[in-house]
Formats: structure tokens, sequence, C-alpha cells
């Protein structure tokens, strides 16, 4: 088959990997409550149309449920998150939410691998001691006790400047913060995966990953052009280094730890604010026309 044709099929998966069909065309016989209908499920308990007699596929479900990897697979939801990220983003803060196993909670399961991980590879103690000298140091200390949490904090750092740079996106115009949430909870799961991918094989190039995936995500899931996407992308970048840097004085002074130069915090604040009003006559020239 040539590299083309599986290219097209691929990019068919990836906008649709999900196929409903009613496979039930005869009536069905609910062992549970005793409804007749015609469905895969029961319309009344909710049972699924074909329940037999326990076999030895029923043990692996019943175990593999334990795991999470029932109807809403981790395994497939994670495979999902790497070939196909912006769509089933998508996907899910469309209203599809059996698309995708509970993104707060592999979020969570994913962090707690990384860690694991860490702990095997380096041989070293999770909750490892570091000298306090700044807020910042304060925070590394929290998020190596609290992977999943800190991937997620940091990812919310991009909530705001994605919800203003992409409120008039081709796909998802006015989306909520609520949805903006979400979007970066599975971004921060990918971010985790990525980690645990570096440490596992002692590769810190793999890191270069994590921009490509919030470019290749952040396309799929609002439509812009590259070029679109990208420089929005970079003004994000920016604006969530700058709410780490006020974040980080605003510690420094709480906890009176050394403070950064105020001209820093008006150099980052100034350049942010210039940057997003640049994105914004770029958006509305570009609409205008």
């Amino acid at each position: 088959m040539k590299i083309k044709e599986l290219y097209r099929r691929f990019r068919a998966w990836q906008i649709n990997p999900f196929h409903y069909e009613n496979h039930s065309t005869h009536t069905e016989h609910c062992v549970n409550c005793g409804t007749e209908f015609q469905s895969n499920f029961c319309p009344v308990c909710g049972q699924k149309a074909g329940v037999g007699p326990i076999s030895w596929k029923s043990v692996r479900q019943g175990l593999m449920i334990i795991w999470g990897m029932d109807s809403r697979s981790l395994g497939f939801s994670i495979v999902q998150l790497l070939l196909r990220p912006g769509y089933l983003i998508n996907d899910y803060i469309s209203g599809k939410r059996l698309v995708s196993f509970p993104p707060v909670k592999m979020l969570l399961i994913v962090a707690i691998v990384m860690m694991m991980a860490n702990a095997i590879i380096h041989n070293s103690d999770i909750e490892k001691e570091i000298v306090n000298k700044s807020s910042t140091d304060l925070f590394s200390n929290w998020a190596g006790n609290n992977p999943g949490w800190a991937m997620m904090a940091v990812s919310s750092l991009f909530l705001l400047p994605t919800w203003l740079l992409y409120r008039n996106a081709p796909k998802h115009r006015k989306h909520t913060l609520p949805e903006g949430f979400f979007i970066q909870v599975f971004m921060a799961t990918l971010f985790a995966l990525i980690g645990a991918i570096s440490i596992l094989t002692k590769s810190l190039f793999v890191l270069i990953f994590m921009p490509i995936y919030y470019l290749v995500a952040y396309r799929q899931l609002f439509g812009y052009s590259w070029w679109g996407t990208l420089w929005r992308l970079c003004i994000c970048g920016w604006g969530a280094a700058t709410i780490v840097l006020n974040l980080q004085e605003l510690g420094n002074h709480l906890l009176h730890f050394e403070t950064v130069p105020i001209k820093s915090l008006l150099y980052a604040d100034g350049t942010t604010l210039f940057l997003m009003m640049i994105g914004v006559l770029i958006e509305f020239r570009s609409r205008k026309q």
C-alpha cells in the first residue's frame, strides 16, 4: 500500500476514529430486568445486550475495569492523545464525554507513573529535600511530591492567554474558561507522558516534543493555519512566562526572600502587553479583509 494512501487513512482516523452502529438487529431480552428491546443496551437498567454466561472474557474484563481499562480505556485514550491530541480535546469539550478516559483522573495516573519512573531510574527519594532560597524552590519541592497537580498548575498558566488569543478561532468560537480548563488538563497529561518517556529513555531530546505537541494540538483544536497558530502560541508562552515571573515576585515578597529587579517585571509585563496588542491588530486586520 502506498504511503500516500496510508497517510490518507491515518488522517481520516484522526478526524473520526469512532463508528457507532446499532449491532442489535433483533429483539433482545435483558437478563437483569426482563425488558424486551432492540438496541445495544437495555433502556431501563442500562445492561449491555447479549450478556451470556461467565467466561474467560468476563474474567479479563473484570480485571481490566480495576485499572480503568473498560469502555473508556486509559490506554486507548493515551494513544489518542499522542496521535490526535487536538481532535480528542475537540471531541471531549464538544460534548462527546465517552470518547476519553476521565481527563483529570488520567492526568493523576500518568503523573504517578512519571514519579515512579523518576524514583526507579534515579534511585532517589521522592521527597528529596530542597534548600528553600526562593519561592521557586518551594514550588520545586512541592512539585516533586505532587507531579500531577504541578503539571496542572504549569499548564493552567496558558489558560487565560489561550482564552484571549483563540476566542475567535474558526473552531470553538467564544470558547469558555471551563472548556479551557479541560484543554489544559489534556495538555498537562501530554507533558506528563513526555516527561515519563524522557525519564525512562534518559534522553532530554524527547522534551523538544512538548512545544511541538502544543502547536499540533492547538492547530487541530482551533483550526487556524500553522502560522496563525504559531504566533498566537508564542504570545501565549510569553504571557505564561510573565505570569510566572509575577507570581515568583509576589511569593518572594510574602516569604521575605530575595526579590527580582522591578525593571525586569516592567519589561516583561510591557512586552507581553505589546505582543497582545500586535496580535489583536493582526487578527482585526485579517477579519476585516
